[in-house]
Parts: C-alpha cells; sequence; structure tokens
C-alpha cells in the first residue's frame, strides 16, 4: 500500500482561483515521492550487499522514477543470481523521495561433504574434481553435475563406478554414496578344442576384485599371447547375483594350430635336402607344443620338442629339446688360409628349461644343456715364420716337424740351414667335445603382442657356466644383456624397434659356442657367423610399416661385432685367432617383407654391407 505524507498548510482547499495562485509558490509532492532516493538490503550474511546492488543496478537507477514493474523485475535479477531462497522488494516514503528495500533468504549452505563406499579414489581425489565446496549454497544443478564428474574419474581410471545418490540433509551435509563395480565372475566363449582351465590359468583377476580395465586387458593379453587364438575380446554383462557387479565375459576364436610340411632345398653347402616337420601348438587342448623336424640326404637330422606351459600351480613352464642336428658351414675369416673352408658341425645332445613367472611381467628361467659337438672335417694351416735345424723325416706328424718334444719321444735339436724357408703347420680348425652347463636367466616383457609388438619393451639377462664339474669338456662363461624398445608412431599404426645387445665371456670358449654377428637375426647383408669372438656388441634399428594386418614393410640398419680371442684346436700351440681382435663395427641396411600367410609370418630381408648383398629368409620378427 502507498503511503503519503501529510501535506503542508498551504495543500488546504482554497478558491480555484487561489489555488492557481499558489501552484508557483507550493507545488504539490506526489511527483517527488515516485523518484528512486535510495536502495537499500537485508538480511544478507554471506552474499555481499555490493554483489546484490550490481545486480540491480540497471534496473533502480537513484533518481528515476520506481514502479512496481520494476520492483518486480528486481526481485527476478535477484533470484537469478542462484544464492536465495527468497526475494522481497518493498518501498517506503522518505523525505528524498523512495527508498527501495531488497531484502533476501539466502538458499542453505553445504557444511560438510561426506564420501560413502569409495576404496579406489581417495576424498580428496574425488573433492578435486568437484566444483561443489563447503561454503558454497546447495545448487542442485552443480551437485548433479558434480556426479558426473565423479563417475568419469573412475573411468579415466580404468574402473566402473556409479553415484547411487547425492543428498544434502537439513543440517547442509552433502553425503555421496558410490557403488563401486566388482566382478562377480568370469564366463568363456567360443571354447572348442581348448580345455576351459587352460584360459582361466592365465586370469589373474580373481572374483570379488573391483572391476579395472588396465587388468583385464592384461589378462585378455596373456590369453592371446599363448598363440593359440586369433581373436580374444572381452564384454562386459550385469552381475546375476548382485547387480551393481560385472560379469567379465571373455570371447574367443580358436585358430588352426596343427600344422605338417614337406619341403625340399639346395644349397650350394649342402646340395639336395628333404625336410619334414610336424608340429602342434594346442597338443590335447592344453597348450602343449609338440614338434618334430626331420631333414635326410643332404644332411641329416632331427629335432623333437615339447613345452608344458603350467607345470605346477605356480604356472611354471617347462621346455624339453633332444636333437642330432647337423650343419654344413662356411667358415669365414680368422685369418688362418685354409684348403677347404666347408665344414659338417654335427651336435647331439638334449636342452632343459624350466621358467616361472616371479611377476605379471618377470619371469625366472633355470637350464641344462649337455650336447656333443664333433670336430671340424677339415684343416687349416699357419705359418710358423722361418726356422732351422736339422731336417726331420717327411714321415713325422706336422707336431713332429715343428720340433715338439712329445711324450715318450725325443728329437735331435736343429742345427743352423737344417731347415730351410717357413714352416708351415696344419691342424684342425677346433677340437669337438662335449658341453654340460647350466644357465639362470631373469626377463621383464611389457611386449602388448609377442610375437608381433606395437609397443613395450623386453629385457634380458642371463649366464651360462660350463665346466668340467658337470661333466663336460671345456670350462667358460657367457654373459649376456639384451634390450629392446617398440615405440608406436603414426598413431600406433606403425613401430619403430630398437634393440641392443651386449655379450661378454671368461674362460677358454671354444669356437663353436663363441659369439657370432652376421646374418639373418644379427647384422643383415653378411653371411652367416661372419664374425666370432669372445665380445659382442649388437645393435639393431628397425621401421615397420604396416600396410594392412597381413603384411608389412621394414626398412633396418644392423651395426655390430664380434671381437677378441683365440680358439684353440687339437694341437698345442696352434689357434685360430678371431679376425677382429678389437671393436670393429660393421653395418648392414636394407629392406624386408613380413607376410602373414597359412604357415605363418614369413620375414624376407634384402641386406646390403661393405662385402656386397645377401636375402635372407625366416619366420616371425627378428626380435
Amino acid at each position: 500500500m502507498r503511503r503519503f505524507r501529510k501535506r503542508q498548510p498551504c495543500a488546504v482547499l482554497i478558491p480555484l482561483g487561489a489555488l492557481l495562485a499558489l501552484v508557483a509558490g507550493c507545488p504539490p509532492t506526489w511527483a517527488q515521492d515516485q523518484l528512486i532516493a535510495a536502495v537499500e538490503v537485508e538480511k544478507n550474511e554471506y552474499i555481499s550487499r555490493d554483489a546484490i546492488l550490481d545486480a540491480v543496478k540497471d534496473i533502480l537507477r537513484v533518481g528515476d522514477p520506481y514502479t512496481d514493474e520494476k520492483a518486480a523485475q528486481a526481485r527476478a535479477a535477484v533470484l537469478r543470481m542462484g544464492y536465495f531462497a527468497e526475494v522481497t522488494v518493498a518501498h517506503e516514503v522518505v523525505p528524498e523521495g523512495v527508498k527501495v528495500i531488497i531484502t533476501v533468504v539466502e538458499k542453505q549452505r553445504i557444511e560438510k561433504i561426506v564420501f560413502v563406499g569409495n576404496t579406489v579414489l581417495t576424498d580428496r581425489a574425488l573433492l578435486e574434481a568437484m566444483r561443489t565446496n563447503v561454503g558454497h549454497i546447495i545448487d542442485d544443478e552443480l551437485i548433479r553435475r558434480d556426479v558426473g564428474r565423479i563417475e568419469e574419474l573412475y573411468a579415466k581410471q580404468g574402473y566402473i563406478a556409479r553415484v547411487a545418490q547425492a543428498r544434502v540433509d537439513r543440517f547442509g551435509v552433502l553425503t555421496i554414496v558410490i557403488d563401486e563395480a566388482r566382478i562377480e565372475g568370469f564366463k568363456l566363449e567360443g571354447l572348442k578344442k581348448t580345455k576351459e582351465w587352460v584360459v582361466r590359468r592365465l586370469i589373474e583377476t580373481k572374483p570379488g576384485a573391483l572391476f579395472r580395465q588396465e587388468e583385464v586387458a592384461k589378462d585378455i593379453q596373456r590369453i592371446f599371447n599363448m598363440g593359440i587364438f586369433e581373436t580374444v575380446k572381452s564384454d562386459l554383462r550385469p552381475g546375476e547375483i548382485d547387480p551393481t557387479a560385472v560379469i567379465v565375459v571373455i570371447q574367443v576364436e580358436e585358430k588352426r594350430t596343427g600344422m605338417a610340411s614337406v619341403a625340399a632345398a639346395y644349397s650350394d653347402l649342402d646340395k639336395f635336402v628333404f625336410m619334414i616337420s610336424v608340429a602342434e601348438n594346442n597338443f590335447r587342448g592344453r597348450a602343449e607344443r609338440a614338434s618334430v623336424d626331420l631333414e635326410a640326404f643332404g644332411r641329416t637330422s632331427y629335432d623333437v620338442r615339447f613345452y608344458e606351459p603350467f607345470l605346477d600351480k605356480h604356472n611354471t613352464s617347462m621346455d624339453v629339446s633332444v636333437f642330432d642336428t647337423e650343419r654344413r658351414r662356411r667358415f669365414i675369416g680368422g685369418g688362418v688360409p685354409l684348403a677347404e673352408d666347408r665344414f659338417r658341425e654335427r651336435r647331439i645332445g638334449g636342452v632343459m628349461r624350466l621358467s616361472r613367472p616371479m611377476a605379471p611381467t618377470q619371469r625366472f628361467t633355470v637350464g641344462l644343456r649337455s650336447e656333443e659337438v664333433t670336430s671340424s672335417f677339415f684343416n687349416a694351416s699357419r705359418n710358423l715364420g722361418p726356422v732351422t735345424g736339422v731336417v726331420l723325416p717327411l714321415s713325422l706328424r706336422p707336431a713332429q716337424r715343428a720340433g715338439w718334444n712329445l711324450p715318450g719321444e725325443s728329437f735331435p735339436l736343429p742345427g743352423p740351414g737344417d731347415f730351410p724357408g717357413d714352416l708351415i703347420v696344419s691342424a684342425p680348425l677346433h677340437p669337438g667335445g662335449r658341453v654340460n652347463s647350466t644357465s639362470l636367466q631373469y626377463t621383464w616383457d611389457t611386449r602388448d603382442v609377442q610375437a608381433d609388438p606395437r609397443r613395450g619393451s623386453y629385457r634380458d639377462i642371463s649366464v651360462e657356466i660350463a665346466g668340467q664339474f658337470l661333466g663336460g669338456k671345456n670350462d667358460f662363461n657367457l654373459y649376456s644383456l639384451e634390450e629392446r624398445r617398440y615405440l608406436p608412431v603414426r598413431g600406433g599404426k606403425d613401430v619403430i624397434a630398437l634393440r641392443l645387445m651386449v655379450g661378454l665371456s671368461s674362460g677358454s670358449v671354444p669356437l663353436f659356442d663363441s659369439f657370432s654377428v652376421g646374418g639373418a637375426t644379427s647384422v643383415r647383408g653378411f653371411e652367416q657367423d661372419r664374425f666370432r669372438g669372445e665380445t659382442m656388441v649388437l645393435g639393431n634399428l628397425e621401421y615397420r610399416y604396416r600396410m594392412s594386418e597381413s603384411l608389412q614393410l621394414v626398412g633396418f640398419v644392423d651395426v655390430g661385432d664380434a671381437y677378441g680371442g683365440r680358439f684353440p684346436t687339437i694341437v698345442p700351440g696352434f689357434s685360430v685367432p678371431a679376425e677382429d681382435q678389437s671393436l670393429n663395427l660393421h653395418v648392414g641396411a636394407g629392406v624386408g617383407i613380413r607376410a602373414v600367410t597359412p604357415l605363418g609370418p614369413i620375414r624376407i630381408d634384402w641386406g646390403r654391407s661393405s662385402e656386397g648383398s645377401e636375402v635372407h629368409f625366416g619366420f616371425g620378427q627378428v626380435f
């Protein structure tokens, strides 16, 4: 209701003429009463007076006329600030005009925030994700958006969570109840030949554990790396017992794991060779691997292998190989003239390895090796320089002719002029013999796909100890370190692959067990085992350009050397030196193709080096 002040005495009823005469001297006050003289704010506690006045400054300006319409506009503007549950706009007449009074009732504020059910993320992490804080007024829309932010934060960490409740009580306590999804169980679909327990042995995530995508992905990767499935996928379904839980469904497609092949080949070294190979990579449906390789005619060999992935409850694996292999080789380098550089190397024996996982990405392996290596079937010669002395009968052995005193025999000392010219001594290249050794190996493997990695790394540290205490003929130790890195490029489609290998040895290492560099798996562009020595350094760089899922183009650069040492023969004093006695890095570069075929992944590389070019064949990636 509008209030009016009492009029001044000059406002009493007077005749019309007198009224007109007095208009100039005593004007009426109704026009002055409707002008805004001041604007005040009442009942505000947290929100400042200036902030409220700023919201209505364009509506209630001092000196402007005051109307009911402006009062309604001002009330709506203050409510839009979002801080108030109620706003009233009143006025009163003052000598200067109209004083507008804005009375506010502030909304309830949040006094405390409580989280219930969170075990993965801390209260602090959840508060940092929210926009609502203690002291803020209750904003239902802002709280709703914070619920989405909390669920999104869980998803970024690889978890599934649902905010079941977000409510403010009458005391201003905001309680947020979170349901974190747990795994109710696993279901396997698509198994035909493979036993179900084989797959379950590789699932390290247990029912009842919180669902985390990263951990489930590792389980899926382990199952795929068995090499017996074309595809392995996972899906989620609501829990059957607990609706807040999930069931992880693993869907597999088994691949063809049996393979038999018959082949023939001809080479300058081996002539005609006939080969038969039979392999089964999912033997008995237990992911066991069994294979038999036979070769005949140009060379005769057999190699029987068996791999058991689950020897005990700790997933200890066993790999056993029994072999009688013959290999025709060409001796290259060493600074020794050869009458015949081709020789036959035969190895008869067996190898057994036991490997146990020590952590999800780490394994410890113990190996035993026992094999008999035949001597080389050719002679190498060495010039001993000018020798003087008596001329010995030509029928004597080379050692006797060289003036060596052998047990039970004595020869006269040579005199001046008795033996003209240089003395040439010949002997078999290496003596062969039995090698019995034990090896220790520790690996760290974070590769995503072992057969063809696109990301991750591989590290290997190993030592092999061979000695007479194990019943062998030679005493020596081999130490090696290998590091591989796989860097995804072009959105993960292509890969830059790097490898570094270092090998050291001690003791009397025979030539046939020394380190070697050159060939299809080390420095391409050189012949196989081109450089041999007691120390080895090797580096490889590949760019793997993926044209499709079954075809890759590869460019590579290899660098390395095996150097140092002298390898004894059966004749005392006669040894074969390594061609490089100090590090002399040899470089090979080229291009290659990787193709997935029904026979497996085929590798063809063409490499160029300082000694010409070579074409190398193989299966799978080099590393």
